[in-house]
C-alpha cells in the first residue's frame, strides 16, 4: 500500500522544475538574500553623493531672578568627489537671549582639501565601487549556481521516481509471466508430463516476486517524498512521473564543450572576478603607503545680530567680545610623513599575497574544470554504450525465456530452467533501466560541468 494517500497527482519533469523554482525554500532563501546584496551595491555608488548632518542644542538657565535661553542650530554637510577632494560646508547659528537682551551670530565655513598623493586620482578613490560592482557579480553568479543546484538536484530526483515507477512496472510483469507459468505448470501436472514437484520452484519464485514488488513500492514511496520535499509540496500527495522515459545518442564536441564550461562555469567566473577585486586591493594597499600631501583651503563669513557673540575659532564655543572680521580665508600644503609604521606595508604585503594566491586558484581551477568536462564527456559516452549493450541484453533474454517455455510445452527442458531465464529476464530489464537513467544522469552531469543547467531549462533570473 503506497504511504501517499492524498490525491493522484501526475507531473511532467517540466512541471516539477517549474514548480520547484517557484516554491523551494532554497531557491526563496537565495532571493531574500539578493535584496541586503544589492542594497549593499546601491550604498557603495553612492560614496561620491554629498550627504550631511543637523545638530541642534537648545538650553534653559536661571540665576536669581534673572533667566535666560541659548539656541544653537549647526548643520554640516560634505562631498567627496571621485578625484579625492573633500568639500566640507558648515553652518553655526547662535542664539541667546538674558536680562531681556537677545544677541547671536552666524558663521559659515567652506573648506576643501584635495590630496597630492594618498589617496589622490580617479583608480583610488573609484575602487571601492568598482569592488562592490565586481561583488555583485559574484552574488549573481552565487544565485545562478544555486537555482542551477536545485534544478539539477529536482530532475535528478524526477528521475529516481521514474526509475522506481518503472521498477515495479517491471516487477509486476515478470509476476504476471510467472502466475501465468503457474498455470502451465498445473495444466502440465494435471496432464502428467510434469512431476508434481516441480511446481514448487516457480511457487518459491512468485513468493520471492512478490517481495520484490513490495519493496519496489517502498523505494517509490522514498522517491515520491524526495521529490516532494524538493517542490516544497504536501507530503500526503501522490505525485507520480508522468513523463515515458526515452533516452537518445547525443554527439559531444569536447574542445567545444571545455570552452563552454570556461565562458559559463559560476565558480570560474566568479574566481575571475575575485582576481579583479584582489588586483584593485594592491592597487589601495600601494596608495596608503604613500605620504599624505593635500592642498587645502578654507573661507569663512560670519555675522552677529544683537551684540558681540561670536564664535571662538579655536574651541568653537560662542563667546562675548570683539567682533572676528566679517569674511576669512586661507590655502596652504598639509604634509604627513608616516614615520615606523610597519602596518601600512604590512598590507600592502598582505594584498600582494592574495594577489598571488587568486592567481594560482584560477589556474588550478582551469585545470580543474578541464578535467571535470573530460571526466563527463567520458561518462556520457560510456553510459551510451552500456544502454545500448543493456538493450540487446534484454532482447536476448527476453528470446530465450520464450524459446525456453516452448521447450517445456515440448517436454524438452525444465521448470527450473524456465524460472531461471525469467529471473534473468527481470535482472536483464533491470539492467536496461539503471543504464537509461544513468544515461540522462550523465547528461544532467555534464550540464552541471558546463554551467548551462539554467540554459538548457530555458530559465532566466529574475533578479
Amino acid at each position: 500500500m503506497t504511504a501517499a494517500v492524498g490525491p493522484r497527482l501526475a507531473i511532467s519533469l517540466a512541471d516539477a522544475v517549474f514548480i520547484g523554482l517557484r516554491d523551494n525554500r532554497t531557491v526563496k532563501s537565495a532571493y531574500i538574500t539578493r535584496v541586503s546584496e544589492k542594497f549593499d551595491l546601491y550604498v557603495a555608488k553612492k560614496r561620491f553623493t554629498p550627504n550631511a548632518i543637523l545638530s541642534a542644542s537648545a538650553d534653559a538657565t536661571r540665576q536669581g531672578s534673572e533667566s535666560g535661553s541659548t539656541i544653537v542650530l549647526s548643520p554640516t554637510a560634505s562631498w567627496l568627489v571621485p578625484t579625492g577632494a573633500q568639500f566640507q560646508f558648515s553652518w553655526t547659528r547662535f542664539d541667546t537671549r538674558a536680562g531681556g537682551v537677545s544677541v547671536g551670530s552666524d558663521t559659515a565655513t567652506l573648506s576643501v582639501t584635495q590630496p597630492l598623493l594618498r589617496g589622490a586620482g580617479f583608480a583610488v578613490n573609484k575602487a571601492p565601487i568598482r569592488t562592490a560592482e565586481l561583488q555583485e557579480k559574484i552574488n549573481r553568479l552565487n544565485l545562478k549556481a544555486t537555482v542551477s543546484s536545485v534544478v539539477d538536484n529536482i530532475v535528478l530526483a524526477y528521475r529516481a521516481l521514474v526509475q522506481a515507477q518503472e521498477e515495479l512496472v517491471i516487477a509486476g510483469q515478470s509476476l504476471e509471466r510467472s502466475r501465468a507459468q503457474l498455470q502451465t505448470n498445473q495444466a502440465l501436472i494435471d496432464a502428467g508430463r510434469m512431476a508434481a514437484a516441480e511446481i514448487v520452484q516457480t511457487r518459491a519464485d512468485i513468493a520471492n516476486q512478490e517481495v520484490a514488488q513490495l519493496q519496489g513500492e517502498q523505494q517509490r514511496n522514498s522517491a515520491q517524498l524526495a521529490l516532494l520535499s524538493l517542490l516544497a509540496m504536501d507530503l500526503h500527495t501522490n505525485v507520480v512521473a508522468a513523463d515515458p522515459l526515452k533516452v537518445d545518442h547525443v554527439a559531444i564536441d569536447l574542445d567545444r564543450a571545455i570552452a563552454i564550461a570556461m565562458d559559463n562555469r559560476t565558480d570560474y567566473l566568479s574566481q575571475r572576478r575575485a582576481l579583479e577585486q584582489a588586483r584593485l586591493a594592491v592597487l589601495v594597499a600601494r596608495n596608503n603607503r604613500l605620504w599624505d600631501l593635500s592642498v587645502i583651503g578654507n573661507v569663512t563669513h560670519q555675522t552677529e545680530h544683537g551684540g558681540a557673540i561670536v564664535i571662538d575659532p579655536e574651541t568653537g564655543q560662542p563667546v562675548i567680545g570683539s567682533a572676528l572680521p566679517a569674511n576669512s580665508g586661507s590655502v596652504g600644503l598639509e604634509l604627513r610623513i608616516p614615520l615606523g609604521d610597519y602596518s601600512l606595508k604590512q598590507g600592502e604585503v598582505q594584498a600582494r599575497t592574495s594577489l598571488k594566491s587568486q592567481e594560482v586558484q584560477l589556474a588550478d581551477l582551469h585545470q580543474q574544470i578541464e578535467a571535470q568536462v573530460r571526466d563527463a564527456v567520458q561518462g556520457v559516452e560510456l553510459t551510451w554504450r552500456q544502454v545500448e549493450a543493456a538493450r540487446q541484453a534484454r532482447g536476448l533474454a527476453a528470446l530465450t525465456l520464450e524459446l525456453e517455455r516452448e521447450k517445456l510445452r515440448a517436454g524438452r527442458t525444465s521448470n527450473f530452467e524456465v524460472t531461471s531465464f525469467e529471473t534473468g529476464l527481470r535482472a536483464a530489464a533491470n539492467q536496461e533501466l539503471t543504464a537509461s537513467i544513468a544515461y540522462a544522469n550523465a547528461l544532467t552531469t555534464l550540464d552541471q560541468q558546463l554551467g548551462t543547467t539554467l540554459d538548457t531549462w530555458k530559465i532566466s533570473l529574475n533578479d
